[in-house]
């Protein structure tokens, strides 16, 4: 038996000589009308999908990895090889997309999110700033639920990461309606003499309940 157990763990022990990863997929999510970054938030917000072909099939299990607030993505843990690429988020599902990767392979990825949001903001005396925002939504884009207005003391901010937040909730409210109005709020109980980093965010039904994202603005409370 202990022979047995010493010869396990010689075995255990050998030389771990598989490749490593030798490839890197880089890229962004492009939105398809304005041919700007889509702005989404991290963890949670939007992520990669790859799948490779491997001995003549597609793999059943994905590899996944989030892509960063500015729209911007990279996965530097790849094996060279061909891959099918797909993503998730606020935006319409597209047909997944076939390519090579070796090397550094650069993949902008065009997308059409459910909703854009334009922001303003106006800093307050005594600890307030005040946004503004006005929605667009895509044709097909599913019902708008949620309008957030929120602030943090880092340019991480989301639904999830903030300083103060204020919700509306449009659930009741027609998109038409939605989408004609400029919605605001004031954000209370910040600290004087303090940059905050602001942002708007809105809900269109999805599986995944990802938001859609305004940019961030820095604003500079006296």
């Amino acid at each position: 038996m202990l022979v047995v157990l010493c010869g396990v763990c010689l075995y255990g022990c050998d030389l771990d000589n598989y490749d490593a990863p030798n490839a890197t997929l880089t890229g962004q999510l492009i939105d398809a009308e304005t041919n700007e970054p889509m702005p989404t938030q991290i963890p949670n917000g939007a992520r990669i999908r790859i799948y490779e072909f491997y001995k003549d099939e597609w793999s059943l299990q994905p590899y996944d990895f989030w892509v960063k607030q500015d729209g911007s993505f990279e996965n530097r843990s790849a094996f060279a090889g061909k891959y099918r690429i797909t993503a998730e988020g606020a935006f319409a599902a597209f047909e997944p997309i076939e390519t090579d990767i070796s090397g550094t392979t650069e993949l902008d990825i065009r997308v059409t999110p459910h909703l854009r949001l334009s922001v303003d903001a106006v800093a307050g005396t005594g600890g307030e700033v005040t946004l503004s925002t006005q929605l667009s939504r895509s044709a097909n884009a599913p019902k708008i639920r949620t309008i957030s207005f929120m602030c943090g003391k880092t340019p991480y901010v989301d639904k999830n990461t903030f300083a103060k937040k204020s919700d509306v909730d449009v659930n009741s409210v027609s998109d038409n309606e939605i989408v004609s109005k400029t919605y605001s709020a004031t954000l209370t109980g910040l600290a004087p003499n303090t940059t905050y980093y602001v942002r708007v965010g809105a809900l269109a039904d999805n599986a995944g309940s990802h938001y859609n994202y305004s940019k961030i603005l820095e604003v500079k409370l006296p």
